[in-house]
C-alpha cells in the first residue's frame, strides 16, 4: 500500500500517534535489510546512506514506501531523525516497546531537570510524551538565523547535526546518565573547530567552503560566547593544537566528525592531492586507524556521487539563487485548500483563551506566558498570510516570503498537506 494515500504529515500535529498507528496496522514494517559489504558498524552505514550525517535526507530507513515529494526538508529530516532514534533503541533492547522508548527519549533529551530547559522545551504540563517530542524534534531539525542577517538563506535548510541527537541517544543508552544537554555542546563546538581545521587544508577559504561553514555554525545553535569563537575559528583559521578533543572521545562521534570534514573539502570543491594527504593525517589526529579513514573516504564519495543536487543546493552562486531553486508549488496547494483553517487555528486555542482568563485573577507562570505568547502568535501568522496571498500578484510573492520566514504559515494549515 502506497503511503502518498494516507493521512499522515510530520509537518502537523499528533504526527507519532499516527506513525506508530501505521505500525500497527503493518504498513509500515520496522525491519530493514540492509546490504552490509563494509566492516563498519550498521547505524554507521545508516546514517550516512539515508543523508542523515549530512543534514538532509535522501531515503527513510522504514517508511521505505513513502511518497515524501510533499513533505519539507524539515519534516523529510524530522521523520529520518525520529526513525534513526527508534533504530538505535532496536539496537541497543532488540524487542521494541513504544511506551519504554518514547519515556527513554524524554529524559534524553529534557535530562534530570527539565525546568532548566523550559525556554527551549516550551510549555508541557499536559502534553504527551509525544507531544512533547514532536515538538524537540521540530525544534532539532530547523536552523536558526535571522531574516535581516546576511544568512537569512540558512532558513531553507535543515540542521546538519542532528547526527550527533543520535549518537549521543546510543551513548545514554548504553550508561543511561548522558543526557543530551549535557553532551552536545561541547561536542558541537569541537566540530566546528574539527571542520574549519579541515576547510584551511589547502591554506585558504573559498566562499563555497565558508558557506557550508557557516551552515553548519547555524546548525550547532550554540551560545553567544561559544559562538564567536568559532566563528572566529571559521574566519581566520584554527591550529590543531587549539582543536579540543576531549569532548570526542567516543570513536563513533570521532568517525562521524570525520567524514562530515571531508565532506566539507570534497563537497565545496577538487580536492588536491596535497589536501587527501592533509585529510589522511588529520584523520590519523583524531585517533582513526587506517581501514576507518579508507572507509570514511568510501562513504563520502558515495554520497556525493549518489546525492548532487543536494550538495548543489549548498554550492548555489548566490544567496538569491539559493532561494529560487528552493520554491516548490507546495505552498500554493496548501493555501488553496485551506482557507477555512483560520477557524480551525481559533478553535484550537481553547487552552489561550483558558489561560488568559486565569491571569484576570493570578499571576501566570514563566511557563503559561510562554505558551500564551506561542499560540497567540500562531492565530497572528494567519493575518499576514492571507493579508499577502489577497494582494496583486500574491500568490507569487507569498511562496517567497514563506521561504524566508517558513513559520508564517499557523500549524493548522498544513493538516491536509498529504491530501490529493
Amino acid at each position: 500500500m502506497s503511503l502518498s494515500n494516507l493521512n499522515f504529515s510530520p509537518g502537523a500535529k499528533n504526527w507519532i500517534p499516527k506513525y506508530f498507528d501505521l505500525v500497527e496496522k503493518e504498513i509500515i514494517s520496522l525491519s530493514i535489510d540492509l546490504k552490509n559489504d563494509l566492516e563498519v558498524s550498521t547505524l554507521r552505514l545508516l546514517i550516512n546512506k539515508t543523508g542523515l550525517q549530512y543534514g538532509s535526507c535522501t531515503q527513510f530507513i522504514y517508511a521505505k514506501n513513502i511518497d515524501s515529494s510533499r513533505y519539507t526538508k524539515d519534516e523529510q529530516l524530522k521523520l529520518l531523525l525520529f526513525e534513526t532514534l527508534i533504530y538505535v533503541y532496536f539496537d541497543r533492547f532488540e524487542k521494541f516497546d513504544k511506551d519504554h522508548f518514547l519515556r527513554l527519549l524524554e529524559e534524553f533529551y529534557q535530562g534530570d531537570n527539565p525546568s532548566q530547559f523550559s525556554h527551549w522545551l516550551g510549555f508541557f504540563s499536559e502534553q504527551s510524551k509525544e507531544g512533547k517530542i514532536e515538538k524537540i524534534l521540530s525544534d532539532r531539525v530547523k536552523v536558526k538565523s535571522t531574516i535581516f542577517g546576511s544568512n537569512y538563506w540558512l532558513n531553507h535548510l535543515s540542521n546538519s547535526f542532528v547526527f550527533l541527537d543520535v549518537l549521543l541517544f546510543e551513548s545514554f543508552l548504553q550508561n543511561n546518565s548522558l543526557y543530551f544537554f549535557e553532551s552536545y555542546e561541547p561536542i558541537a563546538v569541537a566540530t566546528i573547530n574539527c571542520l574549519a581545521f579541515s576547510a584551511y587544508f589547502d591554506n585558504q577559504l573559498i566562499e563555497k567552503e565558508q558557506r557550508m561553514l557557516w551552515h553548519f555554525l547555524a546548525s550547532a545553535d550554540l551560545e553567544k560566547e561559544l559562538k564567536i569563537k568559532c566563528e572566529r575559528s571559521i574566519l581566520e583559521g584554527i591550529t590543531k593544537n587549539e582543536i579540543d578533543l576531549k569532548p570526542i572521545q567516543d570513536l563513533s562521534i570521532k568517525i562521524a566528525i570525520y567524514e562530515l570534514s571531508i565532506f566539507v573539502i570534497k563537497g565545496s570543491d577538487f580536492i588536491s592531492e596535497e589536501e587527501e594527504l592533509k585529510s589522511i593525517e588529520f584523520g590519523h589526529f583524531l585517533g582513526l586507524s587506517e581501514n576507518e579513514i579508507q572507509i570514511s573516504f568510501m562513504l563520502c564519495n558515495s554520497f556525493l556521487l549518489e546525492n548532487e543536487d543536494e550538495v548543489k543546493l549548498l554550492n548555489s552562486e548566490s544567496n538569491t539563487q539559493f532561494i529560487y531553486r528552493a520554491f516548490t508549488k507546495r505552498w500554493f496547494r496548501i493555501l488553496g485548500r485551506n482557507k477555512d483553517k483560520l477557524v480551525q487555528e481559533l478553535k484550537e486555542s481553547k487552552e489561550l483563551i483558558s489561560l488568559i482568563q486565569k491571569s484576570t485573577k493570578e499571576e501566570l507562570s514563566k511557563e503559561e506566558k510562554e505558551l500564551v505568547k506561542s499560540q497567540f502568535m500562531d492565530i497572528l501568522k494567519s493575518m499576514p498570510s492571507m493579508a499577502i496571498f489577497l494582494l496583486p500578484g500574491g500568490g507569487l510573492l507569498l511562496p517567497l516570503i514563506l521561504k524566508i520566514v517558513p513559520d508564517l504559515l499557523p500549524s493548522s494549515f498544513k493538516e491536509n498537506e498529504l491530501e490529493k
